[in-house]
Parts: structure tokens; sequence; C-alpha cells
């Protein structure tokens, strides 16, 4: 895999779930060992954010050296968003989904912009309007896309989506 593009640097997300049955002291730990991947790979740590216990949306089986599985509720999830060289990416992929405490973990390309807002951005915006705010003066100029208030449709009649539906749908 000698490519030109080997060594050209992008930007990264990890997520990672780290098993619930890791006691919440030694959480801390396993996050330095995930980190210590990224960074002996030669990358530049740009943001991250501390795992945090959270309740999964379904049931997560793993299966043991036994041959058994275990089964995962909760688990703590957690971030790392860093800059590599493209070609040692995959490394580094392979090394965090051998880390024994993590359940799971997802790898993405992403930008070096902090994009995301998260459970905050409705906090941000409650009470504003965009009608009401001077373009200078807005309090949203660090909000990603402005919110719009939409104002609810009326109905449509049965004449009105037959009518439609009539329009769509012509003979040729």
């Amino acid at each position: 895999m000698n490519d030109i593009h080997d060594d050209r640097l992008a930007v990264y997300e990890i997520g990672y779930l780290i098993i619930s049955s890791v006691p919440e002291e030694q959480v801390s730990v396993e996050v330095e060992k995930v980190k210590k991947i990224i960074t002996d790979a030669g990358s530049s740590m740009i943001a991250d954010e501390s795992p945090h216990r959270e309740r999964l949306a379904y049931t997560m089986r793993r299966k043991t050296v036994s041959g058994s599985y275990e089964k995962y509720d909760e688990a703590y999830f957690g971030w790392i968003k860093f800059e590599l060289a493209s070609g040692k990416i995959e490394s580094v992929k392979d090394a965090v989904a051998l880390v024994p405490s993590v359940l799971r973990m997802l790898l993405i390309s992403t930008v070096e912009e902090n994009t995301y807002l998260g459970k905050r951005a409705a906090d941000m915006v409650v009470g504003f309007s965009l009608k009401d705010t001077p373009a200078k003066e807005s309090p949203a100029k660090n909000i990603a896309a402005p919110i719009i208030e939409k104002k609810a449709a009326a109905p449509a009649t049965i004449e009105e989506m037959d009518k439609s539906i009539d329009e769509m749908v012509k003979e040729v």
C-alpha cells in the first residue's frame, strides 16, 4: 500500500465504549491506553471528551475467551479527535479494537473545526428569534446554522390531495 497519499495528514475522530464492569476510578487508565495508541502512531490531539456512563440503546454482547458471552446495558462513552497520516490509521483502528476494555469503537474522518453542538444547542437558542435580532448583534453567531421559525401549514383537504396526485400522475 505504498501510495503517494499515505503520508497525507487527515483529521479523524474515534468514539469508543468502555465496558461498564471497569470501576469508575479505572476508566481514566483505560482511556490513557487508547490515547497512547493514538499518540504513539505520531498523531496530534485536537480535542477529546472524557468518558461518561451511558445507558446503551440495546444490549451488546461480547464473546469471551471461554466462548461464553458477556452482556452490557451500560458503558462509558468517550471520543478523541486527532490528526494523523492516513497511512497509519488502519493500524490505530486495529490496535484500539484489541484493547480488552473497549466494547465497541467507531472511527470516522472529519474536519478540525468543532461542528457538534449536542444537547446544549437547544439551550443556546431558547427564546431566540432571527427576526427580532439585528444581524450584527445575533447571539447565534457561533451556531453552525441559524434556526428559522417555521409556521405550521394548514392540513390539506381531500380535494387538494386528489388534485395533487392527478398532476403527478399524467398519462402519456
